[in-house]
């Protein structure tokens, strides 16, 4: 697909999100299909089942989620929605097979119920609780910098006032616009600005653009790929894999440009945060995490100790039976029940 086509199987792929998400699954699955029809991606695919899952038509749900799989067999949550289809047709047999395959790619799907359970308590309880936070891992690449597609699709682009200031930083340091940033005309583009803010589009040689981040040239590749940590709501992140470059301004593990202007930096560089990300910073707001830790260990090893603490926060404080009855809860309990997971979150490092 060329970049134009790319923006439109976006929209119509997150229209068919967000039409889904409203209850109107029948424009939704057109959507979906549209998406489809432009560009034959597995992340298309898996919302058309979900539409059709929602929508009843349980076999043709199925059928889409079986050509998400052979677009991406490496995702391990397409087997289990295949799992889930397949054991509402009543084939038992089939669909244990299906979540064998997904325990295979990823251990934590044995308990992916108690995962997700866990993580919708945690996403509500700190629910605006942070703004635009800096991500706490030091040791991870910063996968939310990475990129295999170019980054204005993924909305990483610089709208005017923090364009204004990046310019003056690079004048500052002698840099070279060029080198770090690029353009994209979306002037003629059909539904440019249902996917762009207004703020982010931009007169460059008088044309209609949006400006973003140049790429570097080194790869994520299959080691750092392989231990990439999962979105908010434990799904792969479908923007990554080891092709995946990090950005031009990404500079030891974190974004150069992040207070110019002092404003905040890129929208995925100070917005998006990972599964693990997410969790550690709870950690940290809570006071139960040394800094040394978090420097010390893998994010192989983090990403795991980050599953237990999510079911640790989950289940026994923030959706405990105490916790949920109690209304307002008492500060008091709240402190004891934070303490007693402190301690057992304590034991995984």
């Amino acid at each position: 697909m060329t970049d134009p086509e790319k923006l439109t199987e976006k929209y119509f792929h997150c229209m068919g999100e967000r039409l889904i998400d409203e209850g109107d699954l029948e424009e939704g699955i057109i959507f979906f299909q549209k998406a489809i029809d432009v560009g034959d991606t597995p992340y298309a695919w898996y919302g058309l089942s979900r539409a059709l899952g929602m929508a009843e038509d349980t076999a043709g749900a199925v059928g889409a989620i079986s050509r998400a799989i052979k677009l991406a067999p490496g995702i391990p949550e397409y087997y289990f929605e295949r799992s889930r289809l397949l054991a509402s047709l009543g084939r038992n047999d089939l669909a244990d097979e299906e979540m064998k395959r997904a325990i295979a790619i990823d251990p934590n799907y044995r308990r992916i119920d108690r995962i997700n359970r866990a993580a919708g308590i945690l996403n509500e309880a700190f629910d605006g609780a942070f703004h635009k936070p800096s991500c706490p891992v030091a040791s991870c690449p910063a996968y939310c910098c990475h990129f295999k597609e170019n980054m204005f699709l993924h909305g990483v682009t610089l709208g005017a006032w923090k364009l204004k200031a990046v310019r003056e930083l690079f004048r500052e340091k002698g840099l070279n616009e060029t080198d770090l940033l690029e353009n994209f005309p979306v002037a003629g583009i059909e539904n440019a600005q249902d996917l762009f803010s207004p703020y982010d589009i931009v007169k460059f040689d008088g044309i209609a653009s949006v400006i973003f981040p140049r790429r570097k040239d080194a790869v994520l590749g299959a080691d750092l790929a392989r231990d990439i940590p999962k979105g908010r709501d434990y799904r792969s992140l479908m923007w990554i894999d080891g092709t995946a470059r990090p950005c031009r301004l990404f500079e030891n593990g974190r974004c150069s440009i992040y207070e110019a202007g002092g404003e905040p930096s890129l929208e995925s560089c100070s917005s998006f945060l990972c599964m693990t990300g997410f969790i550690f910073l709870v950690l940290r707001h809570l006071g139960m995490v040394n800094e040394k830790w978090l420097s010390g260990l893998s994010i192989a090893r983090l990403n795991e100790i980050a599953v237990e603490a999510l079911i640790i926060l989950g289940e026994d404080v923030y959706g405990s039976e105490e916790m949920r009855s109690a209304d307002p809860p008492d500060e008091d309990m709240k402190k004891r029940l934070i303490d007693e997971a402190g301690r057992k979150i304590s034991l995984l490092f």
